[in-house]
């Protein structure tokens, strides 16, 4: 049995475009929602917010963040290059792409 303002047709409708027919749906919007449960609506407690988010931005990998880790990882392999000129440092060196030394 529908709701009542859903059976007056009182009750707001989805705002959801349908592609193929390029008219709204028709269906009854959730409580407190925009769009109806196909085009999305879910309950507030569900929405993932904050950390928890998979697409939240940390700051971890900003340009600043990514610039000053390469400038110091230069600096780094800079003191391993003169430990290994100095004989202090033996055995292999560093693997891996080395970073480049910006000024």
């Amino acid at each position: 049995m529908p709701l009542a303002g859903v059976k007056s047709g009182k009750a707001r409708r989805c705002t959801a475009i349908c592609k193929a027919r390029n008219d709204r749906c028709l269906n009854p919007a959730a409580f407190g929602m925009r769009v109806c449960r196909y085009h999305g609506a879910r309950r507030p407690e569900s929405i993932k917010r904050g950390s928890d988010c998979p697409q939240y931005r940390h700051g971890d990998q900003t340009l600043e963040a990514k610039a000053e880790r390469s400038a110091r990882l230069a600096e780094l392999r800079g003191l391993e290059a003169s430990m290994v000129l100095l004989g202090v440092l033996e055995g292999a060196r560093w693997r891996g792409r080395k970073p480049k030394a910006r000024t």
